[in-house]
């Protein structure tokens, strides 16, 4: 009996880091997970989750106001109609 418990241990830690492996695959291509992602990301590699957080926090900012001689609907990205 103890023998099963020791084999099912074992046998479960790579089933888990494959299922583990593929999220994390699956969150880079679909640009998702970084909350689960996020802590792994930020010991492994802190350069990267620095970015991260510049192009989440560049994201988030609200565009810039118009220019005075820019045509009328220019602050909302639609485009021109000339």
């Amino acid at each position: 009996m103890e023998f099963l418990a020791a084999a099912a241990a074992f046998g479960s830690l790579p089933l888990f880091l494959a299922a583990f492996a593929w999220y994390a695959v699956r969150a880079r291509r679909r640009g998702s997970g970084q909350s689960l992602m996020g802590p792994f990301e930020e010991i492994w590699d802190p350069i990267a989750h620095k970015t991260n957080v510049e192009i989440q926090l560049e994201a988030e900012r609200s565009p810039e106001t118009p220019s005075p001689g820019d045509p009328p609907g220019a602050e909302r990205g639609l485009p021109r109609l000339y």
